[in-house]
């Protein structure tokens, strides 16, 4: 069997949730699938890591300048068919085999439509409606976001499969010692605005580590933190913020610089200084209004880091009794929460071994098994 695969957000350079959903998906079908054949549809240069796939998966670089998806992969598909093609993120050519799968990751826009860009909220429900009205199947990443197709989009029950995200621990090991260390043995970096100090900063914090967009509730968690910090002034800890600006991120921008006495922006960083910031946090607070997975719980687990999230859409059912849970509306719950973590030694203690159990039932290798089986059915 001949599977097609739209791999150009696997070989974006500034991995986010989608991004490395698709890289780590990738490459662990390249472990476990030795029979089928693949190729990997790139609109630009690859990344190293995909000359390192085995045989039976081809590269193919199709340049397109705009609606590369809908466009040049559908011209692909006319003249180059495949079996089965697969697309790991909410979109689907409008020309396509009958036999295409579509990944759908959340349907934020349509609870917080203001929280979009009027190009990107309606692009995004044309291309959702699309893709799961024409694919033959479709994988959800959890039960939550499979609810909100049912909801939304009327798709039937049988026809959504829901697949978790995976986790790799040995890949998190690997990526954290692709960063340098310094000889007293702390993370660097090679930004030089940090002074060669990884994370830049010497006293304790909490983390929030996501793209800046409004459903992110970041301004909400900033003026919760002001309030831990207000009534809890002898707490050292700071509040660093590691993501790239998104959409809409202006204000957020704008707060962020007004509290710059207990904030700290990173950015957006590597992947292995991205996990190097979690390794070191006392805290991760995930306060978003919605999120179709929250792959950032699973990465505080692997560090031993306790979680502090909302108690909305899926992030109850990815941390289940291994978070601390506030209402994402009430920075005094927020705060509330925050509050418990940290000066709550036996609490703290109990979260991180519960996020080490639970983090046991996610793996990229049983998402691969499960995303083949979908492809192959």
């Amino acid at each position: 069997m001949l599977i097609g695969i739209e791999a150009e957000r696997a070989n974006n350079p500034q991995k986010t949730g989608v991004e490395h959903y698709a890289k780590q998906l990738i490459l662990h079908l390249a472990k476990i699938d030795k029979i089928n054949f693949y190729v990997l549809y790139l609109r630009t240069r690859p990344e190293n890591w995909f000359g390192q796939l085995p045989e039976n998966f081809k590269i193919k670089v199709i340049p397109f300048p705009v609606f590369w998806t809908q466009i040049r992969i559908s011209w692909e598909m006319l003249f180059c068919p495949v079996d089965v093609l697969f697309i790991p993120a909410s979109a689907l050519p409008v020309i396509h085999p009958k036999k295409s799968v579509v990944t759908i990751h959340d349907v934020g826009w349509r609870y917080f439509p203001g929280s979009f860009t009027w190009f990107m909220r309606n692009f995004l429900e044309w291309s959702t409606g699309f893709a799961v009205k024409k694919a033959w199947k479709i994988i959800a990443v959890s039960e939550s976001t499979k609810r909100d197709l049912v909801k939304y989009y009327g798709v039937d029950e049988n026809k959504a499969v829901v697949v978790y995200h995976g986790f790799d621990q040995d890949g998190v090991a690997e990526a954290t010692r692709s960063g340098s260390e310094d000889p007293s043995g702390s993370r660097t970096t090679g930004l030089q605005e940090y002074g060669g100090q990884w994370p830049p900063l010497q006293q304790p914090y909490i983390l929030f580590l996501s793209t800046l967009q409004p459903r992110k509730n970041l301004e909400g968690l900033i003026n919760a933190f002001r309030i831990v910090k207000q009534e809890n002034p002898e707490l050292p800890h700071k509040l660093v913020l590691v993501g790239k600006p998104g959409w809409k991120f202006e204000s957020i921008l704008e707060t962020i610089e007004k509290n710059k006495d207990i904030v700290e922006y990173l950015n957006y960083v590597s992947d292995a200084d991205r996990l190097a910031v979690i390794k070191r946090a006392d805290l991760l607070v995930l306060p978003s209004f919605y999120e179709g997975f929250g792959m950032q719980i699973l990465e505080a687990f692997s560090f031993g880091v306790p979680v502090a999230t909302s108690n909305v859409s899926s992030m109850p059912e990815v941390a289940a009794g291994a978070a601390a849970y506030f209402d994402p509306k009430d920075p005094r719950d927020i705060a509330k929460a925050i509050k418990m973590v940290l000066t709550d030694k036996s609490l703290a203690d109990n979260l991180r071994a519960k996020g080490k159990e639970r983090l046991k039932d996610f793996s990229w290798g049983k998402c691969a098994q499960q995303t083949l089986k979908v492809l192959t059915s």
